[in-house]
């Protein structure tokens, strides 16, 4: 896995790609579909895009590709930025990050697509200035990403370890 920081936990930068709640065999198969779909965007990149349509004699402006942020935990596919959500762009795929989110809501926070980028990176996010509808106070966390048996996002919080005097 990826360098660890001093409160260690593995920054985005220095993660290494295995997601911690799968298995050496699956992080490996989706390092195997990571590395063969680089190679198949590095093909398709340097083919022309032809796009020679048009709409009352104007040039339709048809994206290439829609935004990825990531790759799916569940399947490998890519995670795409649309209306709703961060979601598989494999249909047949049910993991998706909504963006109008009960979970992160419900601590004072969005998701956003920098959030959405980290979870799928690493796992893990680490927020700041979350804030408890119960009792009104601020408190830092750590949010796990995993998948249920259906491939649906599952969110887990964790509290950083409190450093006591004298130790």
């Amino acid at each position: 896995m990826g360098i660890a920081d001093d409160d260690g936990w593995i920054n985005s930068e220095d993660y290494d790609g295995d997601i911690p709640f799968l298995s050496d065999e699956e992080n490996a198969e989706n390092a195997r579909k990571r590395a063969e779909k680089a190679k198949e965007s590095a093909y398709n990149d340097e083919l022309p895009f032809p796009c020679d349509f048009e709409d009352d004699g104007e040039p339709i402006d048809v994206p290439k590709t829609a935004d990825v942020i990531g790759d799916c935990p569940v399947c490998g596919s890519h995670i795409v930025d649309r209306e709703k959500a961060y979601s598989c762009s494999n249909y047949d795929c049910r993991f998706a990050l909504w963006k109008d989110n009960k979970f992160f809501q419900a601590i004072g926070k969005e998701m956003t697509k920098a959030i959405a980028e980290e979870l799928l990176t690493c796992g893990t996010v680490k927020l700041d200035h979350c804030k408890s509808r119960k009792t009104g106070n601020s408190f830092n966390c750590y949010v796990d990403i995993t998948a249920d048996e259906e491939g649906r996002a599952q969110y887990v919080i964790r509290f950083p370890e409190r450093k006591r005097g004298g130790e």
